[in-house]
């Protein structure tokens, strides 16, 4: 008897704990049903602690194309991926490190003026993911001083190097007003320096979406096959652009 009472009471425990779990899962996607989420994934649901890994404009009917420039390696590659940009009349989003802008502000006055974005990439290649709250706004500060000074304008978009974001990291950058992002598509140009055949094979293969955002880097191999990635994401019916076309003003 005293078996049946302690074996009832588990099973009403059970059934509560089970009706909770099925009302908090019936909650979350009424809400995801019902709320007007300007971005393709949730993350406003989850406090926005996390970057952007694409677009928030749902009908931008964009992909943005963004190039790292930050540890100085790359930068005789630069030249050529302008004027490639330049031919197909495509427009891009350049995250230059602080570091870098300083020593080579006429090349990044040179994409401002040929109408490309800047974004933020930290003032150092550091790993922005094991740095404080005070380090990392130091951190993006010191590069969103020396950036917007240059070009004259007010940055919108920070990119922690190799995309290492702490939470830390997104609330320092986001206290300075920027949008953290990352990538859904990445060409990983960095191992394929010099074999363009096979970042182009693994773009192909890419779910290129409205709203992707393609992480590249100006090596050898990326400017010689930048005309084809452009090409791949115009035959998958997108308009190649910045990180400003595919999010909401």
């Amino acid at each position: 008897m005293i078996m049946m009472v302690i074996n009832k009471n588990k099973l009403k425990k059970i059934i509560v704990f089970i009706l909770i779990v099925l009302f908090i899962i019936a909650g979350i996607i009424y809400t995801v049903k019902n709320k007007t989420l300007d971005t393709m994934d949730i993350l406003d649901l989850a406090g926005n602690n996390q970057p952007y890994t694409m677009g928030t404009n749902e009908n931008s009917n964009y992909v943005a194309i963004t190039c790292n420039v930050d540890l100085g390696w790359e930068d005789e590659y630069i030249q050529k991926i302008l004027e490639i940009l330049d031919k197909e009349n495509v427009k891009i989003t350049f995250a230059v490190t602080g570091k870098w802008a300083e020593k080579n502000e006429d090349k990044l006055l040179q994409m401002k003026e040929k109408g490309h974005e800047i974004a933020n990439h930290g003032y150092q290649h550091l790993n922005y993911d094991t740095l404080s709250y005070d380090e990392n706004l130091n951190q993006i500060k010191k590069s969103k001083d020396i950036i917007d000074s240059i070009t004259k304008t007010e940055s919108r978009f920070f990119q922690a190097p190799s995309g290492a974001f702490g939470d830390e990291t997104v609330k320092a950058a986001n206290d300075l007003g920027y949008i953290c992002y990352k990538w859904d598509v990445d060409t990983i140009d960095w191992m394929d320096k010099d074999n363009p055949q096979n970042i182009i094979n693994r773009i192909k293969k890419k779910d290129i979406k409205n709203g992707s955002i393609v992480l590249m880097h100006p090596t050898n191999a990326t400017a010689t096959c930048l005309g084809d990635i452009i090409s791949i994401i115009r035959d998958k019916g997108y308009v190649p652009g910045k990180l400003s076309d595919v999010f909401s003003k």
